[in-house]
């Protein structure tokens, strides 16, 4: 009996499944979706040279484990660096819908001014 008792409790868990979604968690996600499908958008237009930079050195130097260190690691760093601002434009782009911002209408960045200033 005491064998039964613990397949039958996991049983009973895996059946119960996740509760159903609300419409407000729905159109968190939907908002989620979108705005990280902006941000990459964004990102592969702006981020095309820098890609195929990186692309062709791969090509031409190797991306292997004997790639000479420093290249290697300043590549994963401009990667890395870009990652990071795309996951800030998505929370920008989640913070803008929040306070009822038109969707992809993102303020420009904090600290950044236009040319000249």
């Amino acid at each position: 009996m005491k064998r039964l008792v613990l397949p039958l409790l996991l049983l009973t868990a895996a059946c119960s499944g996740a509760a159903p979604r609300t419409a407000e968690e729905r159109q968190q996600g939907a908002a989620l979706s979108a705005c990280r499908q902006e941000a990459e958008r964004v990102m592969r237009t702006r981020e095309r040279g820098q890609t195929m930079r990186v692309d062709e050195a791969e090509s031409r130097l190797g991306a292997g484990p004997f790639t000479d260190a420093s290249l290697a690691s300043s590549m994963n760093t401009e990667r890395l660096g870009a990652r990071y601002e795309q996951d800030q434009m998505v929370q920008e782009c989640l913070r803008g819908r929040q306070e009822g911002n038109m969707p992809g209408a993102a303020a420009p960045p904090a600290g950044r001014t236009g040319r000249g200033s």
